[in-house]
């Protein structure tokens, strides 16, 4: 949106809105999504992943029809709500899905995957921006918002084509059901060991779950660690958007152009160029997040943004030329350090911890957060700015430090683990004083088992596998 509020004609057609009203127009939207990913908390997870993403689909494009008709700003903010409802639901759902879906040893890639084309669309939002300021007409504003329903367009014919969850089928319809799903998914037969793992995980799972899915169920003591575990997925996308990036993403061509003093254009294309930059930052984590885990990544990539943005803060504040370049260019650096840590792990976290009555409830929960304090910072970022110049970004380095204990004490390793593996890590625990950090040791114990383990099978050491799988345990245990 931030490519939209500063053309003429949005500008024209909207009584030259302010500092305040800019907030609320973009901020509003993320209200909706808030409202989305809170409603699919309640009516989700007997529908399936699939009909709820149909229905957050076609609230998108009645939203977005309501958007380029606006002639108010009362009208257009009604329009924003609509579609971050749409999208609200979607983002609760996808990420579920696809953990559901994915492979362990792939999964932290194939959601880093799903992350990237988020900046995809944020980059074509960017280019498709500049190109229509180049116009003098209202599509100048309504053509950028019009295009995502393209998108949402091309997902709604794709859902035919695509898998119901298996786990979620396994739980509502039937273990024989999410078996042939699984046997798809693989490209295995039915009765394929690999198959026959999978299942039996699940089976097992579902077995030794207590909890009905039920939102009370968040509050007893079954043993699970259900509220722990949802609380964890919630911080998690807290941290992803209280640490400064929509501060950047959403307002880089208003930031150019007011406070480091270049034109339309020129902010629309280096808007533009570093779009183009932070997706192809955020596909490198495909080839790191499953060695690195997310732990690491999100204790460094808290550290990358600090310093970032001490050296951006500083470059405000001395105000010149040369400075101010240097903020620019900090600018870019965000991009690339948030792009490969925080945009996609917390978005894997929360569905992987989650048990599986609960993973939706879990998920929706983390991305009423993300909506809720994205909506906080992208409301308050013109008014900070206005109000606190430079002083404004020290917030964000004074967040981003605390992420750093909050993610080494409390947040267990989940890298390479299967579903119902991390459940393990959570069950039967958490009833003490260390109800916070309980199990993170214990996670990283449990993934270095599970090298041993697919090494030495590989290699076929079968009695070298039994003896230092059990010295992992026993470390483990004490």
């Amino acid at each position: 949106m931030g490519g939209v509020i500063t053309t003429p004609t949005f500008i024209e057609q909207f009584n030259n809105p302010d500092a305040l009203v800019q907030g609320l127009v973009t901020g509003l939207y993320d209200a909706g999504c808030l409202v989305g990913s809170i409603a699919t908390f309640f009516w989700s997870e007997p529908m399936g992943r699939k009909k709820s993403v149909y229905i957050g689909v076609v609230i998108v494009l009645i939203g977005t029809i309501v958007q380029v008709t606006a002639k108010t700003v009362a009208h257009l903010i009604v329009g924003r709500i609509v579609t971050g409802v749409g999208v609200g639901i979607m983002t609760a759902i996808v990420p579920t899905w696809q953990a559901e879906v994915s492979p362990a040893q792939s999964r932290g890639q194939l959601l880093t995957v799903q992350a990237s084309c988020i900046i995809l669309g944020y980059l074509f939002s960017c280019w498709i921006a500049l190109g229509a300021s180049y116009t003098n007409s209202s599509f100048q504003w309504t053509g950028p918002i019009a295009l995502q329903a393209i998108f949402a367009l091309y997902l709604g014919f794709c859902m035919p084509f695509l898998v119901e969850s298996p786990r979620w089928l396994a739980n509502h319809k039937g273990i024989g059901e999410a078996t042939a799903v699984i046997s798809r998914l693989r490209g295995k037969p039915i009765d394929h060991p690999e198959v026959l793992e999978v299942r039996r995980e699940i089976q097992l799972v579902l077995e030794e779950e207590t909890s009905s899915g039920a939102w009370c169920d968040l509050f007893k003591s079954t043993g699970e660690q259900n509220l722990r575990r949802l609380m964890l997925g919630v911080v998690g996308l807290y941290m992803q958007q209280i640490g400064g990036i929509n501060s950047i993403s959403y307002y880089l061509p208003v930031i150019l152009q007011e406070y480091i003093g270049l034109d339309l254009h020129l902010s629309h294309i280096l808007t533009g160029v570093a779009a183009i930059e932070y997706f192809i930052f955020s596909m490198f984590p495909i080839l790191f997040v499953e060695k690195v885990g997310r732990r690491n990544s999100m204790i460094w990539g808290a550290v990358a943004q600090a310093i970032i943005m001490v050296i951006a803060s500083v470059g405000l504040a001395v105000n010149t030329s040369s400075s101010l370049k240097l903020t620019v260019a900090m600018y870019f650096l965000f991009y690339a350090a948030f792009a490969m840590s925080y945009l996609n792990v917390p978005w894997m976290y929360a569905p992987e911890i989650n048990s599986l009555r609960m993973r939706v409830k879990g998920g929706a929960a983390a991305s009423a957060s993300n909506w809720l304090f994205n909506g906080i910072v992208v409301t308050v970022t013109p008014i900070g700015l206005q109000n606190l110049g430079w002083k404004f970004y020290m917030i964000f380095v004074a967040l981003n430090i605390s992420f750093i204990p909050i993610v080494y004490f409390c947040y267990p390793e989940t890298r390479g683990l299967s579903l119902e593996q991390i459940d393990h890590i959570f069950y039967g625990k958490g009833t003490t004083t260390n109800w916070l950090y309980q199990g993170v040791r214990e996670s990283i114990h449990q993934r270095r088992a599970t090298i041993i383990a697919s090494d030495l099978e590989t290699s076929g050491s079968g009695n070298d596998l039994k003896e230092k799988v059990a010295d992992c345990h026993v470390e483990n245990s004490s």
